[in-house]
């Protein structure tokens, strides 16, 4: 049966198109506060019966009659990727769940097993309010607006399990016409080829291939291919793509911060460059490597509760491993009242850039190339990959615009200066390699585009590398 026609699945998404998204706008803040902990109790009651937190929760001595309000939260204890891994298939659900209703989602696995979890169709159409108010927040029509998605369609992705679970089963009621799905592994001309006949209002894509289709827009493609907005998410932008990007479509590239487990985007940035917090939705915690809450303001690793949905919750995981700085609720410029992450997201932990001198880099905040291409005024660099190979060894892979080769600073002034700045960054135990590469390739079989970003130096020595210099 169409689940569209259950009236038990019916009513809670026109709740979510109707009601949810407008909810940060509806309510003051002492009613957010008392729909939170409404939330929040309903979410511990219903994990409370799936047995991977029933297990932990137990064993803490914790019972959903112990949890009153948000603020309970750290009464709870995390739940980490390893949890969520071996508990998969039988303890990720409810005891009385009919699991024929599940479906099962999972991640790329780039940081060693992939987790995987289940989602059904009430949650995914829970989602439908976030993206709701994030378009309408950016002055765009839900209804009219079209919509490009370049993701990953591969097995049990989530990209693929929304479009065959839950948007197949709209097309009876809602037209998708406006709606255009391409997968990621398609050659970047055929992508481009079909942008060019759907002519989108918004792209979606990682940052990678944001990257290419404004190589070839710059170089005579994609002409009919004129966005009012792209969006981007699933890897680390940097500001050299974002103005790349930018330059080349004529429009503004804005981050959208989702995740598998979190089943949707916790944070979109505005306009004005705030990453809003959809706090309605999610509690986001930072804590240290010792697992320690860090106070507000300071960088720490992401710990993610969903303050929704069904199939397997997701309360305190602390498995993303994405570095972040929450800030305070804040009015924005642009309307919303929101906490924020004041940087963005900064990368993933384990691509923590480590050197001799016991300095640790976060990944988004090792990318010193921007201001040098910026201070040479030259958009001649295609695309780059850094790469720490050694504890004091760092390979800086360059592709470069072959139409673009002999116009504005020359190659060897624009490498000399890239190795310039990053030896004054590091210091002068570190080598520094700057080259120029056909292309970056991706690894085999990977789910998303290959990373900015890369460290070789194992997690072992970089620890030892601070406890020595402390």
């Amino acid at each position: 049966m169409n689940p569209v026609i259950n009236p038990l699945e019916l009513i809670p998404l026109l709740k979510s198109y109707f009601l949810d998204s407008n909810r940060l706008n509806r309510l003051n803040n002492a009613q957010i506060k008392k729909y939170k902990n409404k939330a929040f109790r309903k979410i511990i009651k219903y994990a409370y019966n799936v047995p991977v937190y029933h297990n932990k929760y137990k064993k803490a001595g914790i019972y959903p009659s112990d949890i009153k309000t948000i603020e309970d939260i750290r009464k709870l204890p995390f739940i980490s990727k390893k949890d969520l891994v071996e508990a998969y298939p039988d303890k990720l659900l409810p005891v009385n769940y009919y699991k024929d209703k599940a479906h099962v989602v999972g991640t790329g696995g780039t940081s060693g097993k992939p987790v995987y979890l289940y989602t059904d169709f009430y949650t995914i159409g829970q989602t439908i309010g976030i993206s709701i108010r994030e378009l309408k927040h950016l002055d765009l029509n839900f209804r009219k607006t079209k919509t490009a998605h370049i993701g990953n369609f591969s097995p049990y992705r989530i990209d693929l399990v929304t479009q065959e679970h839950f948007q197949r089963h709209l097309k009876s009621f809602i037209s998708m016409r406006n709606t255009l799905n391409i997968d990621v592994n398609q050659s970047i001309k055929k992508i481009i080829n079909k942008l060019e006949e759907f002519q989108p209002d918004i792209i979606i894509t990682y940052p990678a291939i944001f990257q290419h289709l404004a190589f070839l827009k710059r170089n005579g493609y994609a002409k009919n291919i004129k966005p009012r907005l792209c969006w981007t998410g699933g890897a680390m932008l940097d500001d050299y793509t974002k103005k790349y990007v930018e330059d080349a479509f004529k429009c503004r590239l804005l981050n959208i911060y989702p995740s598998v487990e979190a089943g949707a985007n916790i944070a979109f940035e505005c306009f004005d460059g705030t990453w809003h917090i959809h706090h309605d939705y999610f509690y986001v915690e930072a804590i240290d490597d010792n697992q320690q809450l860090v106070d507000e303001g300071n960088q720490g690793h992401i710990v993610l509760t969903r303050l929704w949905g069904r199939a397997t919750p997701i309360i305190r995981y602390t498995g993303m491993d994405d570095w972040v700085t929450i800030g305070s609720e804040k009015e924005c410029s642009c309307g919303l009242k929101t906490p924020v992450l004041k940087d963005g997201v900064e990368g993933r932990m384990r691509a923590n850039i480590i050197l001799p001198n016991g300095k640790i880099f976060p990944p988004g905040a090792f990318c010193f190339i921007t201001p040098v291409l910026q201070k040479l005024k030259t958009y001649k660099v295609r695309q780059y990959q850094i790469i720490q190979e050694k504890i004091n060894e760092i390979n800086i892979k360059i592709v470069i615009d072959k139409h673009l080769r002999n116009k504005g600073a020359s190659v060897e002034k624009i490498f000399k200066n890239i190795k310039k700045t990053y030896q004054e960054k590091t210091g002068p135990n570190v080598e520094i390699n700057v080259f120029e590469v056909e292309e970056i390739k991706n690894k085999k079989n990977a789910s998303k585009p290959a990373p900015i970003v890369i460290s070789k130096v194992s997690k072992k020595q970089g620890f030892n590398i601070i406890k020595s210099k402390n």
